[in-house]
């Protein structure tokens, strides 16, 4: 789920956590192939949330259930990973290098751990349409060294498509059969509930992630989600699921109502309003253009910076690369004459581009981050407040009109410059 995963991850070990994860197996405990002259039951486990904000998306887990009671029930798990080390996995999976692998736990372990965890686990049992001794094989051929090992992408190859592909090999084609329709959420909207609860992690993964993630997968790719695979092993396979544990403690938040980009906005004008009141007082301009600088170079930097270092197509193509720019660094060393036309041309630009997002050639959610961006540019540019009085002068308007409130004159200038770079009802959903 590469949508936020970068976000999640990022977080979550930039905050030195590394979790327990379901014990596994020794070696001397796993058979290698088939137990029993009858094939195994085939059981599909899904998880739910979890409080620590790299669970937020679920899990899921592959068993074989045997017969006799002497051979407990193994489960397959392919979310394994070492947390610990936590420098690499930054690098890596910004490179799309992490690497997963496939370990065996004991079912009770494995429904035990995440009963620990607190979370709601449901069971799907595959019908006998499925070959569970292709399946049985398939699992544990997969412990063998060479192919064990995966590169995790969040959502071509992750713990949940493993299975999913599997599954379908030995259901020879009956999960894929007629998946290859669009599913009607894109790929960002499928992830957003799981940051529900964050709405500044929400604004990050708008700022860092591409236009691939709002593409609309189809049925087949949506599969990524252990939600969506556990709905659609139901429909196409006939596995109803069956909850085995549920969560004791409140249930997460899957609504997002804020986004948090009216807080982006907010941050937006703390940084650009001192520089609409210095120009109107005339003093400490320069001060007033550094402290907006701050701003827009962090946000350059981590925009551009993700993009110039990450080989993941996500993150790699981001149309916020036309918005936000490391090279507004050069604008409190520029005099006042080449700071309005620097600032003149990125008036165009943000322009150009509101017209590409307005006309659909652009797709990311960009409003809010052009605004942020366009109110300061603007005021540098046609040097506001002034120069709106200068306008009213030549215009014959009262001057006091526009010199009241500079401020909201300032704040105002987008839909007085250019109408076209924010329109009211995509601004108005954007917000929320």
């Amino acid at each position: 789920m590469r949508l936020v995963g970068l976000v999640v991850i990022g977080c979550a070990i930039g905050a030195g956590v590394a979790r327990a994860q379901p014990a596994h197996l020794n070696p001397d405990e796993v058979p290698g192939a088939a137990l029993e002259a009858e094939p195994p039951q085939i059981d599909v486990l899904t998880f739910g949330t979890g409080e620590p904000i790299f669970e937020k998306f679920g899990h899921a887990a592959l068993c074989l259930r045997y017969h006799d009671p002497q051979h407990p029930s193994v489960c397959f798990n392919y979310g394994v990973t070492n947390f610990a080390e936590t420098d690499a996995m930054v690098w890596n999976f910004l490179r799309g290098q992490q690497r997963f692998w496939v370990e065996p736990t004991s079912l009770a372990t494995m429904v035990s751990f995440y009963e620990w965890e607190d979370r709601d686990i449901w069971v799907q049992t595959l019908p006998a349409t499925v070959d569970a001794r292709a399946l049985e094989a398939a699992l544990w051929a997969n412990l063998d060294e060479d192919k064990r090992f995966y590169n995790y992408d969040h959502f071509f190859d992750n713990c949940t498509t493993r299975l999913r592909d599997l599954i379908d090999q030995a259901a020879h084609g009956a999960l894929r059969a007629g998946t290859d329709v669009r599913y009607p959420v894109s790929f960002r909207d499928i992830g957003r509930p799981g940051l529900a609860e964050f709405p500044a992690l929400l604004v990050l993964s708008d700022l860092m992630t591409g236009r691939r993630i709002d593409a609309y997968p189809t049925v087949w790719e949506a599969m990524f989600h252990p939600v969506i695979f556990r709905h659609e092993l139901e429909v196409q396979l006939g596995a109803v699921p069956r909850q085995l544990s549920r969560r004791h403690g409140p249930a997460f938040p899957t609504e997002v109502g804020s986004t948090g980009r009216l807080g982006l906005f907010a941050v937006g004008l703390a940084f650009a309003i001192p520089l609409v009141i210095a120009q109107w007082r005339r003093r400490f301009v320069r001060a007033a253009v550094a402290w907006l600088t701050l701003e827009l170079v962090v946000l350059g930097v981590l925009v551009w910076g993700l993009a110039i270092v990450s080989s993941i197509p996500a993150v790699r193509y981001n149309e916020a690369v036309l918005v936000v720019m490391p090279l507004d660094l050069v604008l409190p060393f520029l005099g006042a004459a080449r700071r309005r036309r620097y600032a003149l041309a990125r008036v165009a630009l943000l322009v150009a581009v509101s017209l590409l997002a307005a006309i659909g050639v652009l797709h990311q959610p960009l409003w809010v981050l052009i605004a942020v961006v366009f109110v300061p540019m603007i005021t540098i540019a046609l040097e506001l407040p002034h120069g709106l009085r200068a306008s009213a002068r030549t215009l014959h308007v009262p001057a006091g009109f526009v010199a009241a409130r500079p401020v909201v004159a300032a704040v105002a200038a987008p839909v007085v410059a250019a109408p076209v770079v924010i329109a009211p009802d995509e601004i108005s959903a954007d917000l929320n």
